[in-house]
């Protein structure tokens, strides 16, 4: 069996790291204190052992656990080593003696930055704050690719969808009077019994739980986590920022439109059944 060093440098081709953790040794940790559906969670990142541990261990046994992992990225290790080697672990590697390694490829990776943001009500500190609390909502629910909502798309200053395909969606909304538009593009699509988490941005702690009356069977209403909730509430500009009433009046003309055609087109077909069947 290589050192811990050795499978190192192998993956590297060089040295990129002093002292990085033990394989074996975190692969024997996490196999007896976790379970197939664990978070694991590792405050020092480093070269990214554990992380790497985690993967090669539910490839053993079928498991699903998850792994964070934190880094204050001192010598830009996150990019250059932590993110660098297991992105290398999960797409697969040629080791320095030309043997193929196989990568771990049922598996993500993704990596954030923490900085700070301004107090200040501006519409310049509300885009990022959600911006960045969305990612956030991303994280805590393991899903990330974002669809379009009920087949159609959707302005993305108005709200986001995400759909991971087995069976997480999640849509965010930051302009409440867009509620109702959206709740009306729910109730034209057919239920397939999977419920849409649905968390609202807004300055008032009202569960809308009335306003999604009518799809209530389709979506499971969230509340923001109190620190995002609290942050908005301070970034929040007193007056509507002119851009959301702009995309808030095109998702409006647009579902106008659309309905206008369906009636245009539903006029159509009972002219058609008349003339084939209807007395003159």
């Amino acid at each position: 069996m290589l050192s811990y060093s050795a499978v190192f440098s192998v993956i590297f081709f060089e040295k990129k790291f002093d002292y990085p953790k033990p394989l074996a040794l975190i692969s024997f940790l996490l196999n007896m204190a976790s379970k197939q559906n664990s978070s694991v969670l590792d405050f020092f990142a480093g070269s990214g052992t554990t992380l790497h541990a985690t993967m090669q261990l539910n490839a053993e046994d079928g498991g699903h656990r998850k792994c964070i992992l934190v880094t204050n990225n001192e010598n830009n290790i996150c990019e250059k080593v932590t993110y660098e080697r297991n992105k290398r672990v999960i797409q697969g590697y040629t080791t320095p003696k030309g043997e193929e390694v196989e990568g771990l490829h049922n598996n993500t990776l993704r990596y954030y930055r923490t900085n700070f943001l301004s107090r200040d009500k501006s519409v310049k500190n509300m885009r990022q704050l959600v911006r960045l609390a969305t990612d956030m909502l991303c994280i805590k629910n393991d899903v990330y690719t974002e669809a379009e909502f009920c087949g159609k798309k959707i302005n993305p200053n108005i709200a986001r969808y995400f759909d991971n395909g087995q069976g997480n969606r999640m849509l965010v909304i930051y302009e409440e009077r867009a509620i109702q538009l959206l709740v009306q593009l729910m109730a034209q699509t057919e239920d397939d019994g999977i419920k849409t988490m649905v968390y609202v941005f807004s300055p008032g702690a009202d569960p809308y739980t009335d306003d999604f009356e009518d799809v209530a069977e389709c979506v499971k209403l969230c509340a923001l986590p109190s620190a995002i909730y609290e942050a908005y509430k301070r970034v929040l500009p007193k007056r509507k920022p002119k851009f959301l009433d702009e995309a808030l009046q095109e998702m409006k003309t647009q579902a106008e439109a659309e309905a206008n055609m369906q009636q245009t087109l539903d006029f159509g077909e009972d002219n058609k059944m008349n003339e084939e069947g209807g007395e003159a």
